[in-house]
């Protein structure tokens, strides 16, 4: 009969092993990497032009304007977009092209701070998993963790079990 409580205990104890590595193993969260943040400047030009040939001008007094070619343009367009939202540039009266008298002058300050938390990794282990004998016969024991620093363990024999509460310090 002792021999049979022998084997039940050692049963017992390699099914709670495997039991906790299986738990351990389901709940295991795998680390997940940050996406990469990237940032486009996209440059687009459009220019149109127009070329017509059109009778000349004729003045009142019946003389004919005297140009061969009139040459008319206009005054560059820019059109500006940060963060997808549009950013309003007005050229001075007294400029022909953009870009002519004046500049685009960016201003810009940066400041950077690096906080780093590095998690603690407790690698203890937490379930415990004993056999052992006494002048009684053979003793399985089985400890596991509760909350933070207390625990629990059973243990038993032949004809005898326990239980009890544990702080770990």
């Amino acid at each position: 009969m002792e021999n049979k409580y022998k084997i039940i205990t050692v049963v017992l104890c390699v099914a709670a092993f495997f039991l906790g590595w299986y738990a351990r193993a389901w709940l295991h969260i795998c680390p997940v990497a940050e996406p990469e943040i990237k940032t486009e400047v996209k440059y687009k030009t459009d220019t149109k032009t127009e070329i017509v040939y059109v009778p000349k001008y004729i003045y009142q007094d019946g003389s004919t304007e005297k140009t061969d070619v009139d040459v008319n343009v206009g005054k560059q367009e820019l059109a500006v977009k940060v963060n997808g939202k549009d950013f309003e540039i007005k050229k001075a009266d007294d400029e022909k092209y953009v870009f002519d008298k004046y500049k685009l002058q960016l201003n810009q300050t940066s400041r950077a701070d690096l906080n780093i938390t590095v998690p603690v990794i407790d690698k203890t282990k937490h379930w415990e998993i004993g056999i052992g004998t006494s002048k009684d016969g053979a003793v399985g024991m089985v400890g596991f963790p509760i909350k933070n620093n207390i625990g629990g363990w059973i243990a038993g024999r032949q004809g005898n079990v326990m239980a009890g509460v544990v702080v770990k310090i």
